[in-house]
């Protein structure tokens, strides 16, 4: 018996061989929906990095990974 099993972005592929068959199963993975940040929380970001806006934008990604991970 041999099992596969691969990826996609929005599948997952499980294939079993069984005496000279195959069985696959193919599922697709839940879509979540994208969570974004709202005015006041990137404004706040905003104030809190006057300075330098590269810092700003490192964290607004790092929230919005927080968010959606």
């Amino acid at each position: 018996m041999t099992i596969r099993i691969s990826f996609s972005d929005k599948t997952v592929r499980v294939a079993v061989e069984l005496n000279g068959g195959v069985e696959s199963l193919i599922t697709e993975l839940p879509q979540r929906e994208w969570v974004g940040l709202t005015d006041e929380e990137t404004d706040a970001i905003i104030d809190m990095f006057t300075g330098d806006p590269w810092t700003a934008v490192e964290e607004i990604k790092a929230r919005l990974k927080e968010k959606n991970t």
